[in-house]
């Protein structure tokens, strides 16, 4: 190829396409030539398997070791493109295990050959484990625990909007799972904090919890579902609000005038749009309120916790026509 050619294929952007070709030369080198054997080291998955029933790890198995193997270069390119697609890994058997076991590695391998995995199809020589030379296993009882949840969320409604309800969330408990040691003395569980500014629609998310704890321990739900009902604020008048007329003296009949009156409720729009009369409380209390030649009283009135404010009560005051029963 002349200097000329080369320059241009660089300027019409054939650079990577050049590179790839020299690239794949190499790997064709690799599987036609390469027949020796050398030695390498591979990282390979740990498995733990036959933990006694009612039993489980206490702390962290290191999840994988260096492990030196002797296999040609064709055969040590192939493993390294699909080792991660293929059942390589060491197993340690617990079946025999109560409490604490102390696994020399090369020593445990060397007398269980079995336990090192090597896919078939795959010219492998196992000759050590590197790295690390022992692992430590601890084990404790096993146990399920029911823990409250606790909602680390902020939410702010945008201006002119508001929340309506409280912050709703569920599942409320979870389950742990893992080492008694561990998760016995543990009562509550947080999700991790988010804030949600400037609202102005309703908001359905899954916030993960935030369980610092070792992988050994499991949750029955990594996240909790939570719910705001966010609306835009207005106004509504509500018509034929009953009077009620409470704690009445046995001797008297009492009867109000007028029997029902109007308010004007202010809150989120489809929340008031959903307001019945009977939701709002008007209250003449006649035990507190009553005297001899008074007639007009202003009545108490209650409105639910979502209404932001109410006003304009019609009429104002409450006539009270008072009889006394004869016996």
């Amino acid at each position: 190829m002349k200097l000329s050619d080369l320059r241009g294929i660089l300027e019409k952007g054939h650079f990577q396409v050049w590179t790839g070709a020299i690239f794949f030369a190499i790997i064709l080198w690799l599987f036609v030539i390469s027949e020796h054997k050398y030695t390498y080291i591979v990282e390979v998955p740990i498995e733990v398997r036959n933990i006694k029933e009612g039993k489980t790890l206490s702390a962290e198995v290191v999840p994988t070791a260096d492990v030196k193997f002797r296999a040609t270069g064709r055969a040590f390119f192939k493993t390294l493109l699909l080792k991660s697609i293929s059942d390589f890994k060491l197993v340690l058997d617990l079946e025999r295990i109560r409490t604490e076991y102390d696994f020399y590695l090369n020593d445990y391998f060397d007398k269980y050959a079995e336990k090192i995995v090597i896919p078939p199809g795959f010219e492998l020589d196992y000759i050590e484990v590197v790295r690390p030379d022992s692992i430590h296993i601890s084990l404790d009882d096993y146990m399920i625990k029911p823990v409250m949840v606790k909602i680390n969320v902020e939410v702010q409604p945008a201006p002119n909007y508001i929340q309506v309800g409280e912050l709703s969330y569920s599942p409320k408990r979870i389950d742990l799972k893992g080492p008694k040691e561990i998760i016995r003395s543990v009562n509550e569980v947080e999700t991790n904090f988010k804030s949600f500014p400037d609202l102005q629609a309703p908001i359905r998310e899954l916030i993960p919890l935030n369980i610092d704890f070792p992988r050994v321990v499991e949750a029955s739900h990594p996240a909790i579902e939570i719910f705001a009902d966010i609306q835009s604020i207005g106004e509504r008048i509500i018509f034929e609000v009953p009077v009620k007329v409470i704690n009445k003296l046995e001797e008297y009949q009492v009867f109000p005038t007028p029997s029902t009156v109007s308010l004007t409720v202010i809150g989120g729009v489809e929340y008031i749009a959903n307001l019945k009369p009977d939701d709002i409380e008007v209250i003449v209390d006649f035990r507190s309120q009553w005297e001899i030649n008074k007639y007009y009283y202003k009545p108490t009135v209650i409105v639910p916790n979502d209404v932001i404010e109410w006003r304009d009560l019609s009429p104002k005051n409450i006539e009270l026509s008072v009889t006394r029963i004869r016996r």
